[in-house]
């Protein structure tokens, strides 16, 4: 359970579960007559049918509207066009939503549903790693703007969600390991023992063993999902620490034109956060090489991309994350120990960079 009082919700893992999926919703909310499964063309041909059957069994009157894969659904037009169709098919304050993809799905759908009829209910149903480890869950929903990500966006927590990890077979490699790279994160900042279970694990891991990634989902839930309770809407600064690795992230991202995943970003800006902290004297040398020797065997590509310090930096300063011109970072003092988040100067930033090989 993801612990907001009026607002809590349940959020099921297992292998197996998409066939449960409407009996364990009418369980939960019974007075609804309509619901709509916003999703791709891909994940539709591969996991629809499966998602239909279990809801159409149970009565559920099923509508389903497309959206672009990737980042590319998570824009002001698609917005609109999602609108319209949920106007067309009918959906009102009494139907559910249900957000049937990965993180962009889950961001753009959970976007409309929070300004839909001034909010409509909305479950998510996860199907890569990174969306059921990290994003499907929390509230946060977002839309793109030219000038960053997840720039224009609300709080609407899902009254449910679904994350079976038997969907993640099908993920190519790279997506595997773009959610592994949240799923480290979150042994980093909070619990070593998934951290020792990752390093032990991470043959199992990478080759999507559904057993083995719902060790993982179930830690990171638990996890992303107690600091949720804490601070639902990331204003006193407890949800921060989930930040980490974000910061250096999203600016690689940007200037990747998105061409580096998000969970590659994140493994690289961890890097980064750990070598200030260590300039800090925060943490180890060792922590550091231990977490590098982590995503090595995960498979992950820790050659810095060839973009200038300064660039990074100053897509940095346009992070909503930025305050008052300071870079804030979420800093590591040890695996498994809490974070501290420091604003960081520009001459330690660009050492740090330039001593890693960016540039």
């Amino acid at each position: 359970m993801v612990e907001l009082g009026e607002r809590s919700y349940p959020v099921h893992v297992s292998p197996g579960l998409i066939g449960n999926v409407g009996t364990l919703i009418k369980e939960h909310i019974s007075s609804f007559e309509k619901c709509a499964i916003v999703t791709t063309d891909l994940i539709w041909e591969v996991h629809g049918r499966s998602l239909l059957e279990s809801l159409e069994k149970k009565g559920i009157n099923v509508m389903k509207a497309l959206v672009p894969d990737g980042e590319e659904a998570k824009s002001w037009s698609v917005a609109e066009k999602l609108i319209g169709d949920l106007l067309e098919y009918g959906i009102d304050k009494q139907s559910i939503v249900i957000a049937f993809g990965g993180g962009a799905v889950g961001d753009l759908t959970g976007f409309v549903a929070s300004i839909y009829l001034r909010g409509v209910s909305l479950i998510q149903v996860p199907t890569t790693l990174l969306a059921q480890a990290d994003s499907g869950l929390g509230g946060k929903t977002a839309v793109n703007h030219p000038k960053g990500k997840n720039l224009i966006g609300s709080f609407h927590q899902p009254s449910m969600v679904f994350s079976d990890t038997n969907l993640l077979h099908t993920l190519p490699r790279k997506e595997i390991l773009s959610g592994l790279g949240e799923v480290v994160k979150h042994g980093v900042i909070a619990d070593q023992t998934l951290f020792n279970f990752i390093e032990g694990n991470t043959g199992k891991l990478v080759d999507a063993d559904p057993d083995a990634l719902a060790y993982v989902v179930n830690r990171s839930v638990a996890i992303k999902g107690a600091l949720v309770a804490l601070d639902e809407r990331d204003s006193r600064g407890v949800r921060a620490v989930l930040n980490y690795g974000h910061t250096t992230g999203h600016a690689l991202e940007i200037l990747s034109k998105l061409e580096i995943k998000h969970g590659e970003a994140v493994a690289l800006g961890m890097i980064v956060a750990s070598r200030i902290s260590e300039s800090l004297r925060l943490t180890t040398s060792a922590d550091t090489e231990r977490l590098r020797r982590l995503l090595t065997a995960l498979g992950f590509d820790l050659k810095p991309p060839q973009f200038a310090p300064i660039e990074i930096v100053e897509v940095m300063h346009r992070d909503k994350k930025a305050m008052k011109g300071s870079i804030r970072f979420v800093i590591p003092t040890g695996i498994g120990s809490p974070p501290v988040i420091r604003a960081v100067s520009e001459h330690l930033l660009i050492q740090t960079l330039e001593s890693e090989g960016y540039g």
